[in-house]
């Protein structure tokens, strides 16, 4: 809907896409808080996708160095855009996506094995689909 209003409105759209932020002031119901919690506790850990995902965790300063470097840059539209050969990086509106992630996924069970190994526990982990 953003790069529609774009492109019929001429409005400079920015997106910005974070990926698993932590760091002070982060929400509370995040997984690591919560597989943390259980550990302390002695709860098992629920686990979904059987364990088989992964996370990009990008530390809050550098998603704010992400905002900074491009909060004075509205973007421009690219008339040279061309729906025959489309381009995906680029449109005729105004319009920008940015993914502001560390690009080095961690395999959730080995984020799982750290906080054991950092806890000095092993905690019983419960697998969902």
């Amino acid at each position: 809907m953003a790069h529609t209003y774009s492109y019929l409105f001429s409005i400079p759209v920015t997106r910005i896409r974070f990926f698993t932020v932590y760091g002070p002031w982060v929400r509370p119901d995040m997984a690591y808080f919560l597989f943390t919690k259980s550990i302390l506790e002695d709860n098992p850990i629920d686990i979904y996708n059987y364990g088989n995902m992964k996370g990009d965790f990008t530390y809050i300063d550098d998603i704010i160095g992400g905002l900074v470097k491009v909060i004075d840059k509205p973007p421009k539209s690219n008339q040279q855009w061309d729906g025959k050969y489309p381009d995906p990086s680029s449109s005729k509106a105004p319009y920008e996506i940015y993914n502001i992630g560390n690009n080095n996924p961690v395999n959730l069970m080995n984020f799982v094995k750290v906080l054991e190994d950092s806890l000095g526990k092993k905690q019983k982990q419960i697998f969902f689909p």
